[in-house]
């Protein structure tokens, strides 16, 4: 991990544990190259849109690769 990556994913958790809106402990964030890769469980699509618009805002990345499930989508895939 080059020391920019790991920058960009201190700002990008700092911003996170900010915003009350979001449950900062449901995501991993890895960057890689400028380009931030984001995996968790959003609560709903507005919490969805918010970490992803968070990672957007971050100086110097390049881009922004979300994989961000929703809790309703996870019980509907139990039944």
């Amino acid at each position: 991990v080059s020391a920019k990556d790991a920058l960009i994913t201190s700002q990008l958790r700092v911003a996170m544990i900010l915003d009350k809106e979001i449950k900062n402990s449901n995501y991993k964030i890895d960057t890689y190259k400028k380009k931030i890769y984001i995996y968790g469980i959003a609560y709903n699509e507005k919490e969805r849109r918010k970490v992803i618009n968070e990672a957007k805002e971050v100086l110097d990345a390049e881009g922004v690769i979300a994989s961000i499930l929703l809790v309703e989508d996870l019980s509907r895939q139990s039944n």
